[in-house]
């Protein structure tokens, strides 16, 4: 976010961003018995709390 504020070209280029993020932190295996309810099947994901402050934090910078 600081390089996107100091320059013009970045500012252009950059106009959004994805966060992996996921009610529980971490990932599980699809086959993992018993199941972590909210928790990523797939690819490890920021936990909720952790997303929120990532996200406000970056709000602040913009």
């Amino acid at each position: 976010m600081t390089n996107r504020r100091l320059s013009p070209a970045i500012r252009r280029v950059v106009k959004g961003l994805m966060i992996e993020s996921y009610l529980v932190e971490g990932a599980q295996s699809p086959t993992s018995i018993p199941h972590t309810r909210g928790q990523s099947v797939t690819d490890p994901c920021l936990g909720w709390e952790e997303s929120e402050r990532l996200v406000l934090d970056i709000a602040e910078l913009a």
